[in-house]
């Protein structure tokens, strides 16, 4: 993916005041790092969708803030969106040392087509869907694939141990034997009669019971 750039300026609306940023298109953002001081910014908010579209919290984001020369490396860490509407209310913006390894939450996504699944024998059911790895900023992936075309028979999986890591990442889980992903077996529900074909059995047990009852009564 190419580099993506976002551009920010500097404000000074804190409190009640950035409801009306809001109202004039931009959104309220903080741009932090370690050993670096917290920047209040205001970014335009359909520039700010755009970039968290294509970049996510994995991709770094060139930053250029008003007033200071040259870009700032950053991650999307955080953003605050409104329940209803699903407008940006905030945006955190950590900033990175490209020489130290951060650590990050990334999803799982699978590819490739099942045998089994293909045959109607089971059906996929991933376990872990994200996994925190740790990488340097420039190395830090996107997404971690897991291929499941040889997943041939019910039952067989694939662990996080068996998961293809790109070059200079490192998965930060204790078990490697822990599944991701595997075939299970394809539940089948018993399907409930319909009221046309529940009609007769009932009336069927119903004469049975009255007939019963008749018999009780004759032998008296």
């Amino acid at each position: 993916m190419d580099s993506i750039s976002l551009t920010a300026r500097p404000r000074s609306e804190t409190g009640r005041h950035v409801h009306a940023l809001r109202r004039e298109g931009a959104v309220p953002a903080v741009l932090y790092g370690h050993k670096v001081a917290a920047v209040a910014l205001a970014i335009d908010a359909k520039d700010l969708e755009r970039t968290w579209h294509h970049a996510g919290r994995t991709h770094l984001v060139d930053v250029h803030v008003e007033g200071q020369k040259g870009a700032r490396k950053a991650l999307i860490k955080d953003v605050q969106v409104h329940p209803r509407s699903g407008r940006m209310l905030h945006v955190d913006l950590f900033e990175v040392n490209l020489r130290e390894k951060i650590t990050s939450e990334v999803p799982v996504i699978l590819v490739g087509e099942s045998p089994a699944v293909r045959d109607r024998l089971g059906q996929v059911q991933q376990v872990i869907s994200s996994v925190r790895v740790e990488a340097l900023p420039a190395e830090l992936p996107a997404q971690l694939t897991v291929d499941i075309s040889g997943l041939t028979e019910v039952d067989q999986s694939v662990t996080l141990g068996e998961v293809e890591l790109p070059k200079g990442v490192a998965l930060l889980h204790a078990d490697p034997t822990e599944t991701v992903v595997k075939i299970a077996q394809v539940r089948v529900r018993e399907e409930e009669p319909s009221e046309a074909e529940a009609a007769p059995a009932a009336e069927a047990e119903a004469g049975t019971a009255s007939a019963g009852v008749e018999g009780e009564g004759g032998g008296e």
